[in-house]
């Protein structure tokens, strides 16, 4: 067999396999493989791509665009990450970037980081107690940035520290301090928690550091957290005891409302707490002495008994001469008695001391509005014993309750629902249209279909019709009946099945010429002496 005819024959199988499919299994393939070879794409596009490795973090946005300048001037891709704070570049060029970026000035820390106690590792053996003291300094200013860093919502942090030298000839103990700025990311505002959490790391960090000495201010210039008892701290102590006293007041308005709604129904009632809190420290110690029996056996007992007894005269002389003449003194007894005992009894002793934690309640005053077309056989005597049983009311401390009963203005809350319900009804015409909008569209697209589908199914049945006639026209009745043995029906039928074209017919007229010679000559004489 010649190259030519084995390209024949391939061609004809292809065709013959093709004509074997109808429209809607050639297009499912189609799809098949156009998937295959988008999906194939999409894999080898992903392992092409190289593996990013930061190059700079924690940029300025100047410092990120000169970077960004002198990668584009390199012909170098890159990435931007972290709001556009750090660049990432493949791996295998991130140290000749480096050393390209050093030698034009361009240099940064290759993590974000400020250094810290590897500081220390550069002291060398002639170092001075001032030099290891600030070096100290700075590394522990440096760990301490690098941890608040690490916090969510701290881009940059600068910590500085004052820490007072020990001295021997001083009695008074100076204590260090703390300066702490922040930069905070765009849109983040810390909550008193995490400031109180930075003061105490940071005091916590420093030996002899309290946490009131440790200033926390963010990038504006806002006072976070103030030092000592100044303006700033005072403000600072009153925002977070007001902040307290509102939470506190509305939690118990909640708890009074969920309790009046299960009665007058949802939005029928309105409660105001206003309570006074105390947030101030106290500190009290309590000692008190106790005896378990009235007479307790002693602990320890002295007793002490002096006595004296004497008689005779006592010597003495005249004043003034130079030798003194004696003189006598009346004769008579003298005597001297002195008795002490010293007991210690057992009394037992009680020393309690009590911290009060601060936010005690001092007074409190509920007001309540009930509605009037809703408070039913709700009386004001029994909805105040319910909110004063709610809020656990005290009388000697001057708590108090008032409850109203008065009809409640629902003007603006109609109005509300009613924009809401047109609105509403608004929302739901407007989806109907659009579901009618893409119902209709989808039909017109089916119809549309269903049209050409039919057409295009009758305009084939009427070129198979008109091929198989013209097929069987130019073929000779009596070849069909030799080759295959039916008659004139089944052979329209078998025509009809096999849904061939003119070019396969030459084709297999070709190739049946080439494998059965014999069988066609002995055809065409039988035509030929049909004909004479």
């Amino acid at each position: 067999m010649s190259p030519q005819f084995n390209a024949k024959a391939v061609t004809t199988r292809a065709r013959t396999f093709a004509s074997g499919f109808t429209a809607g299994q050639r297009a499912v393939v189609i799809v098949a493989v156009l998937g295959l070879l988008l999906g194939a794409y999409a894999v080898t596009k992903y392992f092409s791509q190289p593996e990013w490795t930061p190059l700079y973090g924690g940029l300025s946005g100047e410092d990120a665009s000169a970077i960004t300048d002198q990668l584009n001037t390199d012909g170098v891709s890159y990435k931007l990450a972290s709001n556009g704070t750090t660049i990432l570049v493949p791996k295998d060029q991130v140290d000749a970037e480096r050393i390209k970026l050093a030698a034009a000035g361009l240099t940064g820390a290759a993590d974000g980081t400020s250094e810290g106690w590897s500081l220390l590792d550069k002291q060398g053996i002639t170092a001075t107690d001032f030099q290891q003291n600030v070096a100290y300094q700075r590394a522990l200013s440096g760990e301490l940035a690098n941890t608040l860093e690490a916090m969510d919502g701290v881009d940059n942090a600068v910590v500085q520290l004052a820490i007072p030298e020990p001295s021997v000839f001083s009695e008074d103990k100076d204590t260090p301090t703390a300066s702490v700025l922040l930069k905070l990311s765009a849109g983040t505002d810390l909550s008193d928690n995490q400031v109180q959490s930075i003061t105490h790391l940071v005091a916590g960090s420093v030996p002899n550091m309290s946490p009131d000495d440790v200033t926390v201010s963010d990038q504006n210039g806002d006072l976070l957290s103030g030092s000592g008892g100044g303006a700033g701290a005072a403000a600072n102590d009153a925002s977070q005891t007001d902040s307290q006293t509102a939470a506190f007041e509305s939690r118990m308005n909640q708890s009074v409302e969920n309790v009046l709604n299960a009665v007058v129904g949802q939005n029928n009632s309105k409660v105001q707490v206003n309570a006074t809190l105390n947030f101030d420290d106290q500190n009290t110690t309590t000692r008190s002495y106790s005896q378990t029996t009235p007479t307790p056996p002693p602990l320890s007992e002295a007793n002490v008994t002096e006595q004296y007894n004497g008689n005779g005269t006592n010597a003495g002389g005249l004043l003034g001469t130079q030798f003194p003449t004696p003189l006598a003194s009346p004769s008579g007894n003298g005597s001297y008695l002195r008795q002490q005992a010293t007991v210690n009894n057992a009394v037992n002793t009680s020393v309690a001391q009590v911290k009060a934690a601060p936010g005690k309640v001092e007074r409190m005053t509920v007001a309540v509005v009930l509605n009037q077309k809703t408070a039913g056989s709700l009386s004001p005597a029994v909805a105040s014993q319910l909110v004063s049983s709610a809020l656990g009311l005290d009388t000697k401390r001057g708590d108090a309750v008032n409850v109203s009963v008065l009809p409640f203005d629902t003007t603006a809350a109609d109005a509300a629902k009613k924009a809401l319900d047109a609105q509403a009804s608004a929302e739901r015409t407007a989806s109907y249209l659009s579901l009618a909008k893409q119902v209709g569209l989808a039909l017109l697209v089916i119809i549309a279909v269903i049209i050409f589908l039919r057409r295009r199914k009758k305009r084939l049945q009427e070129e198979e019709e008109a091929r198989i006639e013209a097929t069987a026209s130019d073929l000779p009745e009596g070849y069909v009946m030799q080759q295959q043995g039916i008659g004139g029906n089944q052979q329209l039928a078998l025509a009809q099945e096999a849904d061939l074209s003119r070019d396969r017919m030459r084709d297999e007229v070709s190739a049946m010429v080439d494998n059965q010679p014999d069988d066609v000559a002995a055809m065409l004489q039988g035509w030929l002496a049909e004909r004479k």
